[in-house]
């Protein structure tokens, strides 16, 4: 065999090698958090509340009066089903809740995602949030969006100055999340809308908002999931409950 085959052949074996390296790279990169069986089961219809898949994700809807509509984004990498136990909570407190469905399970992927649940009830007084990257695609969607009449944030932080935006707002923080530390918080407080709501949740960490497991980076919760979902859920329905024209 000549020196020029041998070179070629040595040159293509390192370019497959090195194409299989970014392919795994990136393939773990981008490998999401899958739900836990308790998350799934959560997305089961009850006597009290339907459970339907739609075109853009899943909506929970209350059997009962409906005081107004809640759309969510999923945390990044996490699978939106993961969110499925808190979300059920709020819906079972009456309201119509959109879990959304966003390609490679990125909010920013689909910023505009929540157009199309609020579009399914266009009556209802909605309030957009979202977990993590989720709380900052869902504060960039009501930036934009007068649909969007107030903000749910668990566990983020504004990616805009919103400072000047007057729309209810809740911020939802674990004080054992070990991912959106409480320094980077503070860092970006001055973000917020004026009339932000900062709660800060005994024993939670950033896993404690969704059935998903432990996080990368994350501490240790000091609070089982299930008691976490029912503050979760507690504390996001006493804001929603306020809300002005519920």
């Amino acid at each position: 065999m000549s020196r020029r085959n041998i070179f070629w052949l040595f040159f293509f074996g390192l370019l497959l090698v090195f194409a299989g390296t970014v392919v795994s790279y990136t393939r773990n990169a981008l490998k999401s958090y899958p739900p836990t069986q308790a998350a799934l089961q959560a997305l089961e219809p009850s006597p009290t509340l339907q459970v339907q898949k739609t075109g853009y994700g899943w909506v929970f809807i209350p059997r009962g009066t409906t005081k107004g509509g809640f759309a969510f984004y999923p945390g990044g990498l996490v699978e939106p089903q993961a969110y499925a136990p808190p979300l059920r909570k709020i819906a079972e407190g009456g309201y119509r809740v959109a879990l959304l469905q966003v390609p490679f399970n990125l909010a920013v992927t689909a910023q505009g995602k929540a157009r199309d649940a609020i579009a399914e009830a266009p009556n209802l007084r909605w309030a957009v949030g979202g977990h993590s990257l989720g709380g900052v695609v869902a504060s960039n969607f009501a930036q934009s969006n007068p649909d969007a009449k107030a903000i749910v944030m668990w566990s983020s932080y504004p990616q805009n100055d919103l400072s000047a935006l007057e729309k209810p707002t809740l911020l939802l923080r674990g004080d054992r999340d070990g991912v959106v530390r409480k320094d980077r918080l503070e860092q970006n407080r001055a973000k917020f809308p004026k009339n932000t709501q900062f709660v800060s949740l005994p024993g939670l960490d950033h896993a404690s908002f969704g059935g998903y497991g432990p996080q990368r980076g994350d501490n240790a919760a000091t609070v089982g999931k299930e008691e976490g979902w029912d503050l979760i859920a507690k504390r996001t329905l006493e804001f929603l409950d306020k809300l002005p024209g519920q």
